[in-house]
This record gives structure tokens, C-alpha cells and sequence, in this order.
């Protein structure tokens, strides 16, 4: 009979090696579900911040557990994730709003939810200037299995992983790269060490730190893109759809007047606003978007804000705030601009003298 003694340390070394895979993989696996970087339950146990690191699958991670238990959907960019769902109500919304989100991206995963069965009876959709612009746009980012109609990735495959281990220990170290975070309700918030706006420093907002910076402010917008925002509207047709574009500072405003390319970008929101019964652009100058302590760069502004963006779209007729499109010509559309740009620059001019 053959002698297996001289393999005893090799299985050993063998049973070791697999219970110490085995143990690692299980902390790699308990750790990623109590700070839950990827939103699959509650988000992160231990501090209570959740941080988007891959809004675009987080987000639906979230919607997919319980998508029954919504009848609204918001679609917009980092602007629109500050937009409170529950200022909504008697809607229950869920904000499906990611960083540099795209209208093309918007209607990939419209489609996506509705062959999950998802029928919303509102949609809300932030319409953000770079929708249009006439080049050199960012590339989309929809995920493979929105693409291609496959279920999510799921948890334990996720979580078994060393990448959401390291995007656990970022939230850990409330390593976010940016100003803003999710909290325990998954709503965002504008985080304490948020910079204050310096408009006549530098326009710090959203895609302005680039390379390419000048050539993007000069570029100017088209309407084309219009028609998607159109199809988007009928991707639910049942649902009632209100479209709104995000504030930004009349600074930047007032940049895009001085670079010959206001017109086209409200050229733009017009050919848009056809496409929406309600469509409300609150990027016009006003006594909000000249304010410096509602935003910390411009362009994010504070959640009460986006509050009171919510109560007024709900309730278009007469806003007090903000221009209701539909009601104006183009001629009308960029009159009233200037009109609100020559109010703030008379109102401002003592304040710019002072910064």
C-alpha cells in the first residue's frame, strides 16, 4: 500500500491557505456591507455619509430594491442631486440624478427601468447647458448592463471584491474629492468644508477646471439635442413630465453674454421647452443667483434652494422665481435676459468694487 504520509504538510499548508481566502474574504465581504459604499441596504453604518463614487450604478442599486415604492423619477446632473425628493410630496420621487449626467444617459436608463416595469407618474428633469454644446462634450458613462439590458451586478459579487473594499476605505476617511455627500436618507447635502464662492476669483463651477476651459466657455451651444430631451418626455408617456434648467451665478451668466454664446444657449432651452409642458429656467440673473452664500461654486446650489425650485415647478402659473418658457418667444426669451443682466450689474457693481 502506498504511503500518503509525505503529503500531510502539503494538504495542511493547503486547508490553511483556503481558510485564510475563506476568513479574508469574509471580512472583505462584512466590511463592504456595513459601510456599503455601492448603496445595496443602508448605506454606510459607521458614519452615516455616503459618498458618490458610481452614482450611476449606486443609485440604481438603491431604486432596484424597492422600485414599487416610487412613483416619480428626477434625472439631472450633480446640480439636480441637490433637489429634494421629498419636496415632492404627495409624489414619492426618487432623485436618479448623477454627476455630469447627459440627456443621452437620461434615456438609456429610462428605457432600462421600464423594461423592469417601472411606470412612473412624474418625471422631473434638470436641463443643464452642456446637453448642447456644439462640441467637445464629455463622454457618457451608462453601464454595460443598462446597455445591454441585464440584471444589476449583485451584491456578493460586488462586495467580494478589493475595488469596493477600497471605496470603503475612502468613506471611512471621508475621502470624497468633492463637497458635497449623501446622507443617511440619501439625501445630498452640501458638506461643511464646501468653499465659499469667489466669483471675481475664479468661476469654480462644475466643468470649469479643465485644460480646456477657455475654448469650452467659447464654443457655444445647438439645439439639436433638443429633440432628445423629447424623447426622454416619451419614454413614460403616461407619466406627467416637468422640465426645469438648474440655477447658475449670474457671474457666469454674465461670462457667456461677454463671450458671444448666451444667445445660442437659449436658443437651446427654447427649442427644449416645446418638448415639456413645464419647463422653467431659473438660470436667469436674479436676486437668488447673484447671492454668493447659497453656492459654493456657482453652480451647486444649496438643497433649500432646490426646495423652493420644486414648490415652484409644482406650481408653474406665475412663478416667483425663475421664467416659465413656454409663455415667452425667443426675442422675448433673451429680452428678458438682458434685461436681468443689466439689473445685476447696476445692483452688483458696488459689491465687485469691494471683493
Amino acid at each position: 500500500m502506498k504511503d500518503n504520509t509525505d503529503f500531510t504538510p502539503h494538504r495542511t499548508y493547503a486547508i490553511y491557505m483556503l481558510l485564510a481566502w475563506v476568513l479574508s474574504s469574509l471580512l472583505v465581504l462584512a466590511a463592504n456591507i456595513v459601510v456599503d459604499p455601492l448603496w445595496y441596504h443602508q448605506g454606510n453604518l459607521v458614519t452615516g455619509k455616503n459618498f458618490g463614487f458610481d452614482e450611476r450604478q449606486a443609485k440604481l442599486n438603491r431604486l432596484l430594491r424597492n422600485p414599487s415604492d416610487f412613483n416619480c423619477l428626477i434625472f439631472g446632473s450633480s446640480r439636480t442631486t441637490l433637489l429634494p425628493a421629498t419636496a415632492f410630496a404627495p409624489y414619492r420621487c426618487f432623485n436618479l440624478s448623477f454627476s455630469g449626467g447627459q440627456v443621452e444617459e437620461f434615456i438609456a436608463f429610462s428605457e432600462y427601468l421600464r423594461e423592469l416595469g417601472v411606470h412612473p407618474e412624474l418625471i422631473v428633469v434638470g436641463v443643464d447647458g452642456f446637453n448642447f454644446m456644439a462640441d467637445g462634450r464629455d463622454p457618457q458613462s451608462i453601464p454595460d448592463f443598462v446597455m445591454h439590458r441585464l440584471p444589476a451586478p449583485g451584491m456578493l459579487q460586488t462586495y467580494l471584491s478589493v475595488d469596493s473594499l477600497a471605496l470603503s476605505w475612502r468613506t471611512i476617511r471621508d475621502d470624497a474629492g468633492r463637497p458635497r455627500y449623501y446622507d443617511r436618507n440619501f439625501d445630498a447635502v452640501i458638506g461643511t468644508n464646501a468653499p465659499a464662492f469667489r466669483p471675481l476669483r475664479s468661476l469654480d463651477a462644475e466643468g470649469l477646471r479643465r485644460v480646456d476651459t477657455e475654448a469650452r466657455r467659447k464654443r457655444g451651444y445647438k439645439p439639436d439635442n433638443a429633440d432628445l430631451f423629447g424623447k426622454l418626455a416619451t419614454v413614460f408617456p403616461d407619466a406627467r413630465s416637468i422640465a426645469y434648467v438648474p440655477p447658475i451665478s449670474a457671474w457666469h451668466v454674465r461670462a457667456m453674454a461677454q463671450n458671444g454664446t448666451l444667445e445660442s444657449y437659449l436658443e437651446a432651452l427654447h427649442a427644449t421647452a416645446r418638448h415639456f409642458p413645464v419647463f422653467i429656467d431659473f438660470s436667469i440673473p436674479s436676486s437668488v443667483t447673484w447671492r454668493t452664500d447659497n453656492t459654493y461654486d456657482g453652480s451647486h446650489y444649496a438643497p433649500a434652494v432646490n426646495r423652493r425650485i420644486a414648490q415652484i415647478v409644482l406650481a408653474p402659473e406665475n412663478p416667483e422665481w425663475g421664467l416659465n418658457v413656454n409663455h415667452l418667444d425667443k426675442t422675448q426669451y433673451v429680452k428678458q435676459y438682458r434685461s436681468a443682466l443689466a439689473e445685476f450689474d447696476k445692483v452688483n457693481a458696488m459689491l465687485e468694487v469691494s471683493q
